[in-house]
């Protein structure tokens, strides 16, 4: 289930439990392995090589406009990111493309190319997007650790943060039910490049062709809210998407 920087801010973290924070990495993977099963299977969550979806719902920060989504993901860091904002009865289009070195974002028209920072980010979306996929998880060069037990909304959890060196540590809480994956946390920087605690919510979880996905996420900085959006649709697909999609906008 990977996840693009949503929005300008590149879209999912701090929070202390300790519960369990010195079980040994068998309680942690255990708790993955489980995770795994629930969204679909070690065998299936393998075979996705990129993802698009189709979205709607609001953001909130500078200020508080509709939008419709299109985006398209591919593992490790590239995506494809168009929006459609309607603003005061205005409506703008919004776009970010990063095709995994260089990057290029813009609205109505104009195109710029992605600096340094924003290289930086993306490529730091895309890591925590990968975590969240679970999957790249089974690879040992990814430490985890048990942060215990807590509530995730109504939810009964467990967390489990995920370490790798050069990368931000992401922690993970999943349903202790179902087991599958309620909520993401990480250090991010928001759209005025300022560092902040990015929080991901994972709702309303469907069955798309053997995949557990979710039908809503919120995204929460410092702990308000940043956007809400309904995915309306989500294609996992076993081919890679074709370059052009993560080319430079003419």
């Amino acid at each position: 289930m990977r996840k693009i920087g949503l929005l300008a801010c590149g879209v999912c973290l701090f929070l202390a439990w300790g519960l369990y924070g010195r079980g040994q990495d068998g309680e942690p993977r255990a708790i993955i392995d489980k995770a795994i099963k629930a969204h679909g299977g070690a065998k299936k969550l393998s075979a996705i090589k990129a993802i698009q979806m189709k979205g709607k719902g609001k953001i909130y920060v500078p200020m508080e406009a509709s939008f419709t989504a299109e985006i398209s993901s591919q593992p490790p860091d590239k995506h494809n990111l168009s929006v459609d904002l309607e603003i005061n009865n205005m409506n703008f289009k919004f776009f970010q493309v990063f095709d995994g070195k260089k990057g290029w974002q813009g609205i109505t028209g104009m195109v710029k190319e992605l600096d340094a920072d924003e290289v930086k980010e993306a490529k730091q979306q895309g890591h925590v997007g990968e975590v969240e996929s679970l999957i790249v998880l089974k690879d040992k060069s990814y430490k985890l650790s048990a942060l215990g037990e807590s509530k995730v909304g109504d939810h009964d959890a467990v967390g489990v943060q995920v370490t790798k060196k050069g990368w931000r540590d992401v922690n993970l809480f999943f349903d202790k039910k179902t087991h599958l994956l309620l909520k993401a946390e990480y250090r991010a920087l928001d759209p005025n490049k300022q560092e902040v605690t990015q929080e991901t919510l994972f709702l309303d979880y469907k069955d798309v062709g053997g995949f557990k996905t979710p039908g809503r996420m919120v995204i929460n900085n410092d702990g308000k809210k940043f956007l809400e959006m309904e995915i309306t649709e989500t294609t996992p697909m076993e081919t890679p998407l074709d370059a052009s999609v993560f080319a430079k906008p003419e």
